[in-house]
């Protein structure tokens, strides 16, 4: 059995920072009761013994825990390597592959580089990149220490640690596990500037930072503003500061999120076989029984099988999912003060939609819908009221309320009122779904008409 290609999977994985040592332990989303919350049911999980590096048991938790104490758990995600052996077989790489070839589990060579770019992202010096690297054929751990050229001397932003899991009898696949950084904010200063005086900035000793001080204060991210440059990011000023006289200046924060490159290398009968995989460190999931009407999955859903469906691929399922998620999401929020409606007599009192249109184009500030309407009791009566027909069978009728992508800028009454509302999507404006999404609504709505 020849190995012809090797593959890491999942090709894109997610971590979630957290403090606590040990990791969030898996689990499944279940839908018991059609408009109840999904129930959270532990599934097999691995253990591993950090010293050894080697899986000592797979077993399904009692119960979850994402906390311990005040210390978040952290997903930890493992990185398994797929071999093809044959035309059609894809199959998880183990030991005795290896040892078919006359090789050993120190025969691959991994890599691993992760980088924190948003401070560069806005300053556009290339000084202000924050990158880790690590290669290993062992089972150590390699914690990776993000190194930027404007950090004071000896210090660097922790990024979280990389471990090659040793294989063994019990559990010989061969998997790289990544254990995040743990969540904590760093920076420039032990103060941080509060307002602009006539002498200068008004300063107070800073809460935050507990004496994570790693940046130097002279260089461009302390202090930074937006100038308008083509590379700020939309909406603008979506970093830590104060409102000086040049808009929103920053303190100089860094998080210690990040994302990169996992590779790995094997080199069998003269020629190296090669495969990587993207991760990502980002934020706790603090609603984890519910999933984001629109989420990276659907992007690369689309990006792979294309806008439109196959009518005949379409299920019922399909459109009660998107439903389901949009209940989900409509439970989390303060529609009323999404919708722009006065709260105790003042308007505009968090960052919502209203707001962005009066302040980017002068749009006259007033809520999206109705006042009387967006009662989040109400509001949530009405998604379950959809996800009760659809389970009936009855076809949606909201296709034509569903904002296309191209109306993501129409301020019309009308417009701005289309589904899904009040939220602001990646470029801005107000979200849509999908075009993907979108035809699988409609094409579920022409399947219903000739049932």
């Amino acid at each position: 059995m020849t190995i012809l290609e090797i593959r890491i999977l999942p090709p894109l994985a997610v971590a979630r920072l957290g403090s606590s040592p040990e990791p969030l332990e898996n689990y499944e989303l279940v839908v018991d009761l059609p408009l109840g919350h999904r129930r959270i049911s532990p599934s097999e999980t691995l253990r591993v013994d950090r010293t050894t590096g080697e899986i000592t048991e797979a077993y399904v938790p009692r119960e979850l825990r994402f906390r311990d104490g005040d210390r978040v758990r952290p997903v930890a995600p493992f990185l398994e390597v797929f071999a093809r052996t044959s035309p059609n077989v894809l199959e998880p790489l183990t030991v005795d592959h290896l040892q078919a070839e006359g090789l050993s589990p120190s025969d691959l060579r991994w890599s691993v580089t992760l980088g924190n770019v948003k401070a560069f992202r806005r300053t556009g010096n290339v000084d202000d990149k924050i990158t880790a690297t690590a290669s290993f054929s062992d089972h150590a751990r390699y914690p990776l220490e993000g190194e930027c050229k404007n950090f004071l001397r000896g210090k660097t932003l922790p990024l979280g640690i990389a471990q090659y899991i040793r294989p063994t009898k019990s559990f010989p696949e061969i998997r790289l596990r990544y254990t995040p950084a743990t969540g904590l904010v760093y920076g420039a200063s032990a103060r941080r500037a509060i307002a602009d005086g006539p002498n200068g900035a008004v300063t107070e000793p800073d809460p935050v930072l507990d004496g994570r001080i790693i940046y130097d204060e002279s260089k461009d991210w302390k202090g930074y503003f937006d100038k308008g440059d083509p590379t700020e990011t939309n909406p603008g000023a979506i970093y830590a500061g104060y409102n000086g006289v040049n808009g929103q200046t920053s303190w100089g924060y860094l998080d210690d999120e990040c994302d990169g490159i996992v590779s790995v290398e094997l080199t069998l009968g003269g020629k190296t076989l090669r495969a990587f995989a993207r991760i990502g460190a980002g934020p706790p999931s603090f609603a984890p029984d519910g999933l984001p009407i629109r989420t990276v999955a659907d992007e690369l859903e689309q990006a792979m099988f294309g806008p439109e469906v196959d009518a005949a691929a379409v299920s019922d399922a399909d459109v009660e999912d998107i439903i389901r998620r949009a209940f989900e999401t409509v439970r989390l929020l303060n529609t009323a003060v999404m919708n722009g409606n006065p709260v105790n007599g003042r308007l505009a009192s968090a960052s919502i939609m209203p707001s962005q249109d009066a302040n980017d184009y002068h749009r006259m500030f007033g809520p999206i819908m109705a006042t009387a309407l967006v009662d989040n009791l109400s509001v949530v009566a009405l998604h379950q009221t959809l996800l009760t027909a659809l389970k009936s069978g009855t076809p949606p009728w909201f296709v034509d309320v569903l904002r296309q992508p191209e109306e993501v800028g129409d301020l019309t009454d009308k417009g701005r009122r289309k589904m899904p509302a009040m939220m602001r999507g990646a470029d801005a404006r107000y979200l849509t779904l999908t075009r993907r999404q979108i035809d699988k609504i409609r094409k579920s709505v022409a399947r219903g008409m000739f049932r």
